[in-house]
């Protein structure tokens, strides 16, 4: 199977995601935080958006960037829009931290985006490139598979101790933020009554009204 860039899954739900900018930028262009991401969730796609959005992932140009968002600023839906417009005009890119994405280049390979993007941090540094060149997806991953001892079935790249419990802490955060979100949705259709702190007096077999 060929690699296919920017797909993923989420760790704590199992959705398909595909990722469209690896990092939360500010207006200038400055990258203002590094522990997020900006996913879509693939299965949520209109209909009509669904091939044109994945034949942009899947181009030449969609696959020679390790940003996705350069080439969505280009490619156009069925209705004519640019993809990366209309997903913001659309409110469908979601705010994801970088820990809980898997990335998943081909069925046999998954990354986590946090580690994926330190290494291509680094060798665009000239941290880890020998011969120097540029940094790209294919040799970063390269790199931390060659470091991996579990089974080729189902590579999990990257330190596997920490990746598991940043993935677990990830998913618990998720479990929390829905569990309260439900509550809240709950709490909306039928209010409870506030329970009182404290034990009620007793009253004394002997009182008098």
């Amino acid at each position: 199977m060929p690699m296919i860039k920017h797909m993923g899954r989420l760790a704590s739900t199992g959705k398909k995601v595909a990722v469209i900018f690896r990092y939360i930028y500010d207006e200038d262009g400055g990258v203002s935080d590094d522990t997020h991401a900006l996913v879509v969730d693939t299965d949520a796609l209109p209909n009509m958006w669904a091939d044109s959005f994945m034949d942009a992932i899947k181009s030449s140009e969609g696959q020679d960037t390790i940003d996705f968002f350069n080439v969505a600023t280009r490619k156009t839906l069925p209705d004519g829009r640019f993809i990366l417009p209309a997903l913001v005009q659309e409110g469908r890119m979601l705010k994801i931290r970088s820990n809980d994405i898997i990335m998943e280049p081909t069925n046999k390979i998954r990354i986590p985006l946090d580690e994926l993007n330190r290494q291509l941090a680094a060798m665009a540094k000239g941290q880890t490139e020998e011969a120097g060149g540029p940094a790209t997806a294919e040799k970063a991953i390269e790199r931390i598979k060659n470091r991996v001892t579990d089974t080729p079935e189902t590579w999990i790249l990257g330190d596997n101790v920490k990746s598991k419990a940043s993935h677990l802490r990830a998913r618990a955060t998720s479990l929390r933020e829905e569990g309260d979100r439900l509550e809240a949705e709950a709490e909306n259709l039928d209010p409870q009554p506030k329970r009182g702190r404290g034990r009620p007096k007793k009253v004394h077999a002997g009182a008098k009204g």
